[in-house]
């Protein structure tokens, strides 16, 4: 397991760091211009997930602070009303001049540049005695607010360095959440994780041949927290993480169920991580892994921030339709010559946004008739397909909003011979 295991962390390895740094020094270099009388690529600090070390490839959202001289807290703290969301509007003003064709727009607390792979969301701020910055929040009439990075990527540093596992877990549990539609912020992973560790010390320093009970034990972790837990606090700052709708912990519990009755451990990993994790030879020619199948994260960024869930109605001629989750709940299988009609159910995305479907049949009868399938493509609120061939298929859908995956839900699907 331990060269498996090697090969998914590289995976997992962000490879345009340069790229980031570049827009990064373009942008700073821009607004040192205004406020610094400089050109200097000074006066920003990488935060979140990426400034924690934490962050894994392809994520599309890069959170940098701009620390500002006191002078201009001053003179927007002057203003009668809502002196933060002219803030906001002059730091984008600015930045449209150095990039005139880039999407620009102020959002609440952050001014956020769309590149082509990725956003910046850029929170201005004004650095304290304490190491904690103060930054503008435009909502309910504009005021101050308060955040300390700084003692957030110090604590996860520590972890890192005190530690063999902490990074590697916290960028598998990313893995896990953009391939399953798991709704929990970067901050939230890299704090429960360090919980975990150090309520769990034995497992810092464990090779890569037993990450698989390591993550069997963190699952287990993550499923026993409070669902009706409404805030956490953060590492080293201990500032609050609001509970919003976050749906980790059931999700977590059908990951720990499926490795603790797993009796294909490479082929279970794939399952829960994705196509990022390496699948063994005898695996690919059982499940049929095709060179045609496509990859949500090879399409679009995945970053999941909202909720999804998907259903299937199926349909007899001269019987009552009935959903999907019924049968699995009552372990029914089922029969060939059926309708189906997946559509989703629950989703809380703003529009506008765009739909798209993959339909995946797996087993031999699949390989067999040349039926693998597996392509992603554009549709609507439901997918109408029929129960053709018995054996193991799944159907995901995700919701793209702004060129980002940033919603995605599975079902499986399983057909009986007769």
């Amino acid at each position: 397991m331990e060269d498996i295991f090697n090969e998914f962390i590289s995976k997992l390895q962000i490879d345009n760091y340069d790229d980031i740094n570049t827009s990064l020094d373009g942008i700073a270099k821009k607004l040192n211009q205004k406020y610094y009388d400089n050109s200097t690529t000074e006066n920003y600090l990488i935060v979140g997930s990426m400034g924690r070390n934490t962050s894994i490839k392809g994520e599309s959202d890069i959170d940098a602070i701009y620390e500002l001289p006191d002078e201009v807290f001053k003179r927007f703290d002057d203003y009668e009303s809502n002196g933060q969301s002219q803030l906001l509007n002059e730091i984008r003003d600015t930045l449209k001049e150095k990039y005139p064709s880039t999407d620009i727009k102020g959002d609440g607390q952050v001014v956020v540049i769309s590149f082509t792979k990725y956003n910046i969301e850029l929170v201005p701020g004004f650095k304290q005695d304490d190491d904690s910055y103060k930054y503008p929040d435009t909502h309910d009439g504009g005021s101050w607010k308060i955040t300390k990075p700084i003692l957030e990527i110090y604590e996860a540093n520590n972890m890192i360095n005190d530690t063999n596992t902490y990074r590697d877990i916290c960028q598998m549990i990313r893995e896990w959440k953009a391939n399953n539609g798991v709704t929990i912020c970067g901050l939230l992973i890299d704090t429960l994780i360090k919980n975990f560790l150090d309520n769990n010390s034995e497992y810092k320093w464990k090779s890569k041949d037993d990450y698989y009970e390591l993550l069997k034990n963190v699952f287990k972790y993550l499923s026993e927290q409070d669902e009706g837990r409404k805030q956490w606090n953060a590492m080293g700052s201990n500032q609050i993480i609001e509970n919003k709708d976050f749906n980790f912990i059931k999700k977590s519990k059908k990951a720990y169920d499926k490795l603790s009755n797993s009796t294909d451990e490479p082929s279970t990993l794939r399952e829960l991580f994705g196509n990022r994790f390496p699948i063994s030879e005898r695996a690919s020619n059982e499940y049929g892994y095709s060179i045609n199948e496509q990859y949500i994260e090879e399409i679009f960024p995945v970053y999941i921030m909202h909720s999804l869930k998907i259903d299937c109605e199926i349909t007899q001629d001269g019987f009552r339709p009935k959903l999907l989750s019924e049968f699995i709940k009552n372990k029914f299988m089922i029969k060939q010559n059926r309708k189906l009609k997946f559509k989703i159910m629950e989703n809380n995305v703003p529009k506008p946004y765009d739909i798209y479907w993959k339909v995946r049949n797996v087993g031999y009868e699949a390989i067999r008739r040349d039926c693998i399938r597996g392509q992603i493509k554009k549709g609507t609120n439901y997918l109408n397909e029929t129960t053709n061939f018995y054996g193991p298929h799944y159907v995901e859908c995700y919701i793209i909003k702004s060129g980002i995956c940033v919603a995605r839900d599975r079902i499986s699907v399983s057909i009986d011979y007769n």
